[in-house]
């Protein structure tokens, strides 16, 4: 049984601080504290040691003694995607995202975390929403620096749009659509809900002054002299500054027209408001006037216990409270930058150490990381001591041949060495997306041999993947690989009682692939 347990959750932006002193149970959440600070003047929230400095001090201020810590990232800084994916374990949904993620990285892949959440909960057997989340490296290293340098404990790296659906009353926007609004100082996110799971999610630029959404359009300054004397201003000199409240209202309805671009005709059934400058009952009433939805603040769920006061409002702490409660949720419901979801294979991988052979890892189907550990510095550490051991040993003949055939061995494997992360690279530019197959398996030997053994959705998939592999060539203009379908296509005969029919794939087959440089 899980006992009480305290955690302390962090949402920052560039202009204020905020923190939720929670107590987790088995199945509730109990606010102890909530604290909005502004940041002080001379904090660099970009700087880890500057931001944890004030967190630190923060803390202390308001005796709050938790050292266990989440914190989110903001949708700006990752790149986010939705998948639609067979539903499996945990294993093999790490396995399909990784393969996927890497065709649609906007960065460098060995500079990204990757992570994934299940929206909702999928029918049996039915294909499950996946949201896939890539964040840069350096972006996770300046969270994680920043709660070390406050002295806490790091539980985990959350995102910010899921910590929001998460805070939400499931109840409450179980049925239709809901378009919640967290407004911040310079980046508000728009997140549309449909039937409680995130549907679209996107981050907008609008600078909000400190004197919030209402504060009054910034009239153009003219010089009276200039025109006295009959000159000509620019253009929009003459123009009225659009207002913080306008500009946001216009980003948020291009939110609604790109989300109804995937889903024609869509209504908008409620408005949630959140966020830290200025979000008030006048605000609501002008999102209401705008969308003709009913709009209201953020409130926390009934279920969550939380003592304030009657002068604190819940909407600055939404994302902060969702950290809290998606704590309490399985892993594959929530994202954690800290400790992505990956397949077993890479941990394993990670641990193994196999000198003095070729060491493949059967990680295609999560190429997206290329994990593939090649000792090659012990390889050429031991060839140096062999060296130096024959020429020590040189006046035994017997000893002196057998170091010299142990020489010549390790030379041979040497020349005819491939390596295997460029060649799964090379295959993984050819691959066919999910929309057309998925692997299940994959099988290789120190011979070169690779077996892919797939689920597609006709007969013609393997053939064109071996055509595709036929094409690859080297620097020289030579074939990589050889490459032969399977014995031949079969029907999958569904284990639910489905016919093939009903399938999104429902051919299996295989691939076989031999890499020319070790054939024999």
């Amino acid at each position: 049984m899980i006992g009480d347990r305290n955690i302390v959750c962090i949402d920052c932006d560039e202009r204020s601080l905020r923190v939720v002193d929670a107590t987790l149970s088995r199945s509730s959440v109990r606010i102890r504290q909530a604290v909005q600070v502004r940041i002080a003047e001379g904090v660099n929230v970009r700087d880890p040691a500057s931001l944890g400095d004030f967190l630190r001090r923060t803390l202390r201020e308001r005796r709050i003694r938790t050292r266990r810590a989440v914190v989110d990232i903001p949708r700006q800084d990752v790149a986010l995607n939705l998948l639609s994916l067979p539903s499996g374990s945990v294993e093999d949904m790490a396995a399909m995202v990784q393969v996927q993620a890497v065709k649609d990285l906007p960065f460098v892949r060995d500079q990204a975390v990757i992570d994934f959440a299940i929206s909702g909960e999928p029918a049996k057997g039915a294909m499950a929403d996946v949201w896939v989340a890539a964040a840069r490296s350096a972006v996770v290293d300046r969270y994680r620096q920043a709660i070390v340098a406050a002295g806490l404990k790091l539980d985990r790296i959350g995102l910010r749009p899921y910590a929001n659906v998460a805070s939400l009353d499931g109840e409450q926007v179980a049925e239709g659509r809901t378009l919640m609004v967290d407004v911040g100082p310079t980046m508000s996110e728009i997140n549309v809900l449909n039937d409680g799971r995130l549907a679209y999610s996107r981050a907008a630029s609008v600078l909000i002054p400190p004197a919030g959404l209402k504060a009054p359009m910034r009239q153009p300054v003219v010089d009276p002299d200039a025109v006295a004397e009959g000159t000509i201003p620019l253009v929009d000199d003459g123009m009225p500054r659009m207002s913080p409240m306008d500009a946001l209202l216009i980003e948020v309805s291009r939110t609604v027209e790109a989300y109804r671009a995937t889903a024609p005709g869509a209504t908008i059934d409620r408005i949630i408001l959140a966020g830290r400058e200025g979000v008030d009952q006048e605000v609501a009433d002008r999102f209401e006037s705008r969308f003709g939805a009913p709009t209201r603040l953020y409130e926390v769920p009934s279920a969550i216990r939380w003592r304030r006061g009657r002068d604190v409002v819940a909407a600055p702490f939404s994302a902060a409270i969702g950290l809290a409660i998606s704590s309490l949720d399985e892993g594959m419901r929530y994202f954690d930058f800290l400790h992505p979801k990956e397949p077993e294979a890479v941990e394993r991988v990670r641990r193994r150490r196999r000198p003095m052979a070729v060491i493949t890892v059967a990680l295609f189907v999560a190429a997206a990381g290329l994990v593939a550990y090649w000792p090659l510095h012990d390889l050429k550490s031991k060839i140096t001591d062999l060296k130096t051991s024959r020429d020590y040993h040189n006046r035994d003949a017997k000893a002196r041949e057998e170091l010299l055939k142990q020489t010549a061995d390790i030379d041979s494997w040497s020349k005819q060495s491939v390596v295997w992360i460029d060649q799964l690279k090379q295959l993984i530019d050819v691959f066919p997306s999910n929309q057309d197959c998925y692997i299940e398996e994959v099988t290789f030997n120190e011979r070169g041999e690779i077996k892919i053994d797939l689920v597609a959705k006709d007969e013609l998939v393997a053939t064109r993947i071996v055509d595709a592999v036929a094409e690859i060539r080297n620097a020289k203009g030579k074939a990589v690989f050889s490459a032969k379908p399977g014995k031949g296509a079969e029907a999958i005969r569904a284990r639910r009682g489905q016919n093939p029919g009903d399938s999104p794939y429902p051919v299996k087959d295989a691939v076989h692939i031999q890499v020319e440089a070790l054939a024999s």
